[in-house]
């Protein structure tokens, strides 16, 4: 089973010419496989599982470094949660804090007003 110059040539394009045999072989047929269209004596060929075979040896180092990322991502997402947390109970903090103000100021504002009122009837 072959495939065509355009299967070949993106093939050639991504991983140059690295695995290529310098000759054809007859062994093993009906084994599938990647040719340029020529046969000349020099043409291109290439088994199918080792085309497979150097394409995952060549993601491996890359699916390593996204596994990397993606570890430092989803350590920086716990970070995250931890200071959401922190924000969330100083909001609580905050609002009990406001709360309290407010108490406070309504009671000097009523002592206030007594002082006021007990200010003007003794000056009547």
């Amino acid at each position: 089973m072959s495939s065509d110059s355009t299967a070949e040539s993106s093939i050639v394009n991504t991983y140059g010419i690295r695995g290529f045999p310098t000759r054809c072989t007859n062994k093993n047929p009906g084994r599938p496989f990647f040719r340029c269209l020529t046969r000349r004596k020099n043409h291109l060929f290439k088994w199918v599982e080792d085309a497979v075979y150097e394409e995952v040896q060549d993601a491996l180092p890359k699916i390593v470094l996204l596994e990397a990322e993606l570890n430092k991502e989803k350590s920086d997402i716990e970070d995250l949660k931890g200071v959401v947390t922190e924000l969330m109970e100083e909001v609580v903090r905050t609002k009990t804090e406001v709360k309290r103000c407010k108490v406070m100021m309504t009671i000097l504002f009523v002592i206030m007003c007594v002082i006021i009122i007990v200010l003007v009837f003794s000056l009547m």
